[in-house]
C-alpha cells in the first residue's frame, strides 16, 4: 500500500475481532481470573463513588462489568458475573444495607434480574450469530482457497498455453472466477467470457478490452488505487492482491471483487505479460456489513429496552404489592414479546399481523368470534414496534377487565387501513368495543391512557382520538405510514 493511502484493511480487522469474542485464546481459568478482576473493579468502583450517588443507583457499575465480562469471556462467566454483582448490590447497596432481607427490595432485585437476563440474552445472540458467520466465513475461505489454488495452475499454465481453447477450457473449471491477461509490449487485453460476466459487458468477438474500458467499471472512488497498484506490478514484475468496487455495465449496480494477478517477465527480463483472475465477493462483504449493523443495533435496543423499563416500573400502579407485580409483569411480558418479534426477524420488517397476535396471546381462542381483525399485514420499523405493542397491550388489558372482554357477550373490532395519496400515505388504526357494560368517563388517567396517548402522539407523531360514548370504548390512531412501515418493505 503506497504512502499516504488509508488502510483498507482495518474495518476488516475490527470485524475479525468482533467475531472472535468471547476469545477463545482464553483458557478457562483465565477467563474465571479475569471475571473475578472486573467483579472486584466494578465493587470497588461502587463504593468509591456511593457518597457521590443519591440513592437508587446500586447497580451502577454492576450492569457494564456484567455485560463486559459475558462479551469478553461468555454467558456463562456472564451470569456467574451477574450472580456476584446481584449479591453484592442486595447486600450492601439497597436499603436496608448490609442485610439479605429480601422485604422492600424485590422490584429491585427483579429488576436487576430481568435486565441482566435481557442482557445475556442479547449477548447469547449476538455471539450465536458470530459463530455462524465464523462457519460460514470458513467456508468460504476454504472455496476461496480452492479457488485459488485453481488460479495457480491456471497462472502457471498461461505462459505455455495460450491459445484460446485451452483458456477457456481452465477458465471453466475454476468455477466463477474470470480470467484476463494483459500482454505490456502491445497493451492488448483480453478476457474470458466469465470477465465479461462479471462486469456486465458484452462480450466482444476476441475477447479484446481496451484497458479505459476496464478502468472506466472501476467505481470512481476506488479506480485511482486500483491503476497504481497495476502499474506497480508491472513495474516490478511482481505479484498483487486487491479488492476494489465495480459499476456493471448492464445494470448499473455496485459488486465487489478480489482480483490476484501476476506478472512474467519475457527474454529482455521487462514485464511481458500480466495474468490474473476476479472473484465476485459482494456477498461475503455484505455479510461483515450485516454483523456490524446488528451489533450497533443490538447496543442502541439495549439501551432504549432499559430506559422502557424504568419507565414502566416508574408508573405502574396497583393497591397493593401483589396487584403491582401483577400489571408490572404483564407489562414486561408485553414488552418482552416485541422484543422476541424484533430478534426474531434481525430488527427489520415485523409484520403487523404477527406483533398483534403476541399481544393477543392470551386472548386467542377468542380471535375470530369476539375479536376482529381487519387489515393487511404492514412490516413494521423496529422503532414503531415497542410503541404498538404497548398499545395494543394495553387496550386488551383494560377490555378485558372494565370493557367489552369482561363479559360474555362483548367483542372488540381492531382493524387498520392505509389512507390517502401516494407520496402522502397515512396509517389509521382503530379499536372499537361493543357489547359490553356501560362506559364512564374515568375520573383520573392511568399508566394505560399515557401509553395509548402520550406515548403514542410523541413516539409515533400521531393524532390519536379516544371515546368512552355509553355503549362502548373506541380509540383511534392516525399517523404517517412512512413513520410505522419499514421503508424497504413499502
Amino acid at each position: 500500500m503506497g504512502k499516504g493511502l488509508p488502510d483498507r484493511d482495518a474495518p476488516t480487522r475490527l470485524t475479525s475481532w468482533l467475531e472472535s469474542v468471547p476469545a477463545a485464546s482464553f483458557s478457562p481459568a483465565a477467563g474465571l481470573a479475569g471475571t473475578l478482576a472486573i467483579f472486584g473493579v466494578a465493587w470497588s468502583a461502587r463504593v468509591l463513588i456511593n457518597d457521590a450517588l443519591p440513592s437508587g443507583f446500586p447497580y451502577v457499575t454492576f450492569f457494564p462489568a456484567v455485560v463486559l465480562t459475558a462479551f469478553l469471556f461468555g454467558v456463562r462467566l456472564g451470569a456467574l458475573s451477574g450472580l456476584l454483582c446481584g449479591l453484592v448490590a442486595w447486600y450492601y447497596f439497597i436499603a436496608p444495607p448490609n442485610s439479605f432481607e429480601l422485604a422492600g427490595k424485590e422490584v429491585a432485585l427483579g429488576l436487576y434480574v430481568f435486565v441482566i437476563a435481557t442482557d445475556l440474552a442479547l449477548i447469547s445472540g449476538m455471539q450465536r450469530a458470530n459463530r455462524q458467520l465464523r462457519k460460514e466465513r470458513q467456508t468460504s475461505l476454504d472455496l476461496a482457497a480452492e479457488k485459488e489454488t485453481a488460479a495457480e495452475e491456471l497462472r502457471q499454465a498461461v505462459d505455455a498455453l495460450r491459445e484460446s481453447e485451452v483458456k477457456t477450457h481452465l477458465a471453466t473449471q475454476t468455477a466463477g472466477i474470470g480470467i484476463w491477461q494483459w500482454h505490456i509490449p502491445t497493451d492488448a487485453v483480453h478476457w474470458d467470457s466469465t470477465m465479461f460476466a462479471l462486469y456486465g459487458l458484452t462480450p466482444t468477438a476476441d475477447g479484446s478490452v481496451g484497458y479505459e474500458d476496464y478502468i472506466a467499471s472501476v467505481h470512481p472512488d476506488d479506480a485511482a488505487v486500483q491503476h497504481r497498484t497495476l502499474q506497480d506490478t508491472v513495474d516490478r514484475c511482481g505479484e498483487s492482491t486487491r479488492e476494489f468496487r465495480i459499476r456493471r455495465g448492464d445494470d448499473g449496480r455496485v459488486r465487489h471483487l478480489r482480483a490476484v494477478e501476476v506478472a512474467r517477465a519475457g527474454p529482455t527480463g521487462e514485464t511481458e505479460w500480466v495474468v490474473g483472475t476476479n472473484l465476485d465477493i459482494t456477498e461475503q462483504k455484505d455479510r461483515e456489513r450485516h454483523i456490524q449493523l446488528l451489533l450497533g443495533e443490538v447496543n442502541h435496543r439495549a439501551k432504549n429496552l432499559l430506559a422502557v423499563v424504568m419507565s414502566v416500573a416508574k408508573r405502574t400502579s396497583g393497591v397493593d404489592h401483589k396487584a403491582f407485580m401483577t400489571n408490572f409483569a404483564a407489562r414486561i411480558h408485553s414488552l418482552a414479546a416485541g422484543q422476541d418479534l424484533l430478534v426474531k426477524n434481525t430488527w427489520r420488517g415485523v409484520g403487523l399481523h404477527a406483533l398483534v397476535g403476541v399481544q393477543l396471546g392470551h386472548f386467542a381462542d377468542l380471535i375470530g368470534t369476539r375479536i376482529l381483525l381487519e387489515g393487511d399485514d404492514i412490516p413494521l420499523s423496529a422503532s414503531a414496534v415497542q410503541t404498538l405493542g404497548m398499545a395494543v397491550h394495553e387496550l386488551v388489558t383494560n377490555a378485558s377487565k372494565y370493557g367489552a372482554l369482561s363479559t360474555d357477550s362483548g367483542q372488540v373490532t381492531l382493524s387498520w387501513r392505509r389512507a390517502g395519496s401516494e407520496g402522502s400515505e397515512r396509517f389509521v388504526m382503530t379499536w372499537t368495543e361493543s357489547g359490553g357494560p356501560e362506559v364512564a368517563c374515568p375520573q383520573h388517567s392511568g399508566f394505560g391512557s399515557i401509553v395509548t396517548g402520550d406515548m403514542v402522539r410523541g413516539n409515533l407523531d400521531a393524532e390519536v382520538e379516544s371515546s368512552f360514548a355509553p355503549a362502548g370504548f373506541s380509540w383511534k390512531l392516525d399517523c404517517a405510514l412512512t413513520i410505522i412501515a419499514e421503508q424497504e418493505h413499502l
